[in-house]
């Protein structure tokens, strides 16, 4: 080959291989832009940009502010999130406040009403010497008066006895016991009575002795005591009862003798009446009075505003009760546990029902000290949970969801349960 040939194919085959290493630097700035580009991206563009919007390595869903986000490796998309605070475990519709028995009755005795030990009446011409005695009664609250004494020496008259100056007996007595002389009722007054015996006149037989030794002398009369005629009990409800409360009944069995059985009042607490001086002046919240059927449970209901926290129950009588099985019953609003609600999209639901991602619930608690129990209700089905964690999470079950609108309920089986936070996403 000629020289000068060769030198001219060396040129070019040095030519050639100067133009293809200057396109591979070319190609790796290149490369190196766009790498530094595709990591300066925001990371939910840059994943769009890798991965696509349906490929075999994930998928899409819509978060609660709608944004369309990865819910698989590559993150979660939320799709609910609430608070509850505080859920209080409903033991029942209804509370019953069990109240000791109590005995009420007013029962009338015989009792000594004025007391005098002997007393010499006498009514002659030269001497006369009566009785006087003064006592207190009241028409309302005695029945049955009676003079007792007893004769030890009787005159040859008449004895003579005046009560309030109306004379309601005159008539020979022997000696030994004397029987009891009614005092009228109606010749009695309220307060201070005055009661008079003396001898009846001699007449003309001025000569003959008419003097009466008494001794033993006694006013009595049948007195109601009404020391035990009134009883109270105390009973307390809570602040939730009293909040909750629809309505309120008061139960009793009252065990009497219907012969001996009088009126029956009951009433509960005080309350505030405005007087017509515009003055103010507690009176009793009267339930009942009347006369109740002896051993029949009775019922009376409650008004609302006459309940309180702390309470006090007022029994009274004329009569002669054993009030037994008191109690009051309280009847609660029925309160359901708050149900939240959220929205599933049906392409997340296709891709979640073909096991490309799942439905993952969880409770954050504020107490990480005690026991946590109770229900999760997913449209209707039950998962219970036990946990003493201060998270809390299951996977919900693809079976039990719905392509749009979902509903989740949290019932508590403890008294208290605290719960922070309320989360649903799409893992």
């Amino acid at each position: 080959m000629p020289p000068g040939r060769e030198f001219s194919m060396q040129v070019g085959l040095s030519r050639r291989g100067a133009s293809a290493s200057s396109a591979a630097v070319l190609i790796a700035i290149i490369a190196g832009l766009m790498v530094l580009y595709i990591l300066f991206l925001p990371g939910a563009e840059r994943e769009q940009l890798l991965f696509g919007d349906g490929n075999i390595n994930g998928g899409y869903g819509s978060s609660q502010n709608g944004q369309r986000g990865i819910f698989t490796q590559y993150g979660s998309v939320l799709i609910f999130k609430d608070t509850p605070g505080t859920l209080r475990l409903q033991k029942g519709t209804i509370s019953e406040h069990n109240i000791p028995s109590t005995t009420v009755y007013t029962r009338v005795q015989t009792q000594p009403i004025k007391s005098v030990s002997s007393a010499v009446i006498k009514n002659g011409v030269f001497a006369k010497q009566r009785l006087v005695i003064t006592f207190p009664a009241e028409r309302k609250g005695m029945s049955n008066m009676l003079l007792n004494f007893n004769v030890q020496r009787a005159g040859n008259t008449p004895l003579r006895v005046l009560l309030n100056g109306r004379q309601v007996f005159e008539w020979p007595v022997p000696v030994g016991s004397s029987p009891p002389i009614p005092l009228p009722v109606d010749s009695l007054i309220d307060g201070e009575n005055t009661l008079v015996i003396e001898a009846g006149d001699v007449g003309l037989a001025f000569w003959k002795s008419n003097t009466f030794y008494l001794y033993n002398i006694q006013v009595t009369a049948d007195v109601l005591d009404t020391m035990n005629a009134a009883a109270a009990q105390s009973f307390s409800i809570t602040e939730q009862e009293l909040g909750g409360m629809e309505t309120a009944q008061l139960q009793f069995v009252p065990d009497c003798d219907p012969k001996k059985a009088g009126r029956l009042t009951v009433s509960l607490n005080e309350r505030l009446i405005q007087l017509a001086d515009n003055t103010t002046q507690a009176v009793p919240n009267l339930l009942f009075t009347g006369v109740p059927d002896c051993g029949v449970l009775f019922k009376v209901d409650v008004p609302r505003e006459a309940l309180g926290k702390e309470n006090r129950l007022f029994f009274s009588a004329d009569g002669q009760y054993i009030l037994d099985r008191i109690k009051l019953i309280v009847k609660l609003k029925q309160n359901d546990y708050p149900v939240y609600y959220f929205n599933i999209p049906k392409d997340m639901y296709d891709l979640v029902d073909q096991g490309r991602g799942q439905v993952r619930l969880t409770m954050t608690f504020t107490d990480y000290r005690n026991v946590k129990t109770g229900e999760v209700v997913v449209n209707g089905f039950v998962q219970s949970f036990s946990t003493k964690d201060y998270v809390y999470q299951a996977v919900l079950d693809p079976g039990i969801l719905t392509p749009g609108p979902n509903t989740v309920q949290i019932a508590p089986h403890v008294d208290k349960l605290d719960i922070a936070e309320l989360k649903i996403e799409l893992v």
